[in-house]
């Protein structure tokens, strides 16, 4: 008695098996977020190590930490666009529309700077022609 199989043809066992090492590729890509911490603690002590902090050597392996147990617990959040939009709904403090729009502008360009180094700064260049 023959029982019934399987049988792909050899086109779809090719797609399938690429599928799958597709996916096992990227589950193993991503990192973990215990991984993921780690690599950022790692990164973190090394800017304590090189001095490239204003804290004090202690305060930032402290403070290195602290975050990756916090990432560890799923403590830690991105504000990502939350932040930005804070920012731009800051910009309706002036009353003007064109004040208002430049503000926008300036949320939005590029930075340079950093908090450590004593601030951020955004630059926004407007050109006006006078009349003669």
């Amino acid at each position: 008695m023959k029982r019934p199989g399987l049988f792909l043809s050899a086109p779809l066992s090719l797609a399938l098996t690429s599928a799958l090492f597709a996916a096992s590729t990227l589950a193993m890509a991503q990192p973990s977020p215990a991984t993921d911490a780690h690599g950022r603690y790692e990164q973190e002590r090394q800017k304590c190590m090189t001095n490239n902090t204003q804290d004090s050597l202690a305060t930032c392996l402290r403070e290195a930490g602290a975050a990756q147990d916090a990432a560890r617990k799923g403590q830690l959040s991105n504000p990502g666009p939350q932040a930005a939009d804070n920012a731009t709904q800051r910009c309706s403090a002036f009353q003007n529309a064109d004040e208002q729009a430049e503000c926008v502008r300036r949320v939005n360009a590029p930075a340079s700077g950093s908090v450590s180094a004593g601030g951020v700064l955004r630059e926004s260049v407007t050109t006006t022609v006078v009349p003669q």
